[in-house]
């Protein structure tokens, strides 16, 4: 058997309740198509081909490539195509696949904002992202203003996506065991109430918003070479107070800075 590498955060899940708990959590109908991310030893993709029209796993590792391509060669290609790929280098929007699809994946723990991040590329295609992750990092993708997980990365979350919690899974679900939790979430794609006039430059506001989330937002803004006055024009526009903190922002406001900054 392949042995997980920790240089690639590897945790495979094995548990194959859990399994077939995410592929019915995630929806997958016998005319999907379905992309995993990650499939590692194979436990999640053999419930997929079993439930899905077809599946494209991209796989990094070239030793799990190999042992997939041995452990399904009856599937393939029709109903499994590998892609072996480096997730974060690979260009997302030429993914082999035809038409919309649902994406899967027991994520690494020390790259999946990233991954998160690379399925904005191609959401005009995806139905819905189901994944696993660290629950604090669920935690920080499904925050709330105001709370303490709540920074840059949840609200680019909820400019792109409905971001729906899914359920819990236990180390002992996994090999090697984690020191930590996992969640099950969903991402669906969903249009802007408020849409930015440039992504770019909203990305960039956010960044900078919360560059110190202890200070307030009038000082990380001012302080990146926003102009004061320019910086009170959009405060006052947004309803913004001057002395609030980047964590009580809500995203409609964000999105009314970025159209005047």
């Amino acid at each position: 058997m392949v042995q997980a590498k920790k240089a690639l955060g590897q945790h495979f899940l094995t548990d194959q309740s859990y399994c077939r708990k995410i592929v019915q959590y995630a929806g997958v109908q016998a005319d999907d198509v379905v992309v995993e991310i990650g499939p590692g030893t194979g436990q999640l993709t053999a419930v997929l081909v079993e439930t899905a029209a077809r599946v494209v796993a991209v796989e990094f590792d070239r030793d799990m490539v190999v042992a997939l391509g041995e452990r399904f060669s009856a599937l393939m290609p029709d109903r499994l195509s590998l892609v072996e790929a480096d997730v974060l280098q690979f260009d997302w929007p030429a993914l082999p696949v035809v038409g919309r699809f649902k994406m899967l994946g027991n994520l690494p723990y020390n790259i999946s904002t990233r991954i998160l991040r690379k399925a904005i590329a191609v959401k005009d295609r995806m139905e819905s992202f189901t994944f696993m992750v660290q629950k604090e990092v669920a935690e920080r993708v499904r925050a709330r203003p105001g709370s303490r997980d709540y920074g840059y990365f949840s609200v680019l979350m909820e400019y792109h996506f409905e971001r729906r919690s899914g359920f819990d899974v236990p180390p002992g679900a996994f090999t090697p065991r984690p020191k930590v939790m996992s969640h099950v979430m969903m991402l669906v794609p969903t249009e802007p109430a408020d849409p930015v006039p440039d992504l770019e430059s909203f990305e960039r506001l956010l960044s900078r918003s919360f560059a110190h989330p202890r200070k307030t937002l009038w000082n990380n803004l001012t302080s990146a070479g926003y102009p004061a006055e320019r910086v009170k024009e959009s405060f006052e526009a947004a309803a913004i107070d001057s002395k609030i903190r980047p964590s009580h922002v809500k995203l409609s406001q964000y999105a009314c800075l970025s159209g005047m900054l």
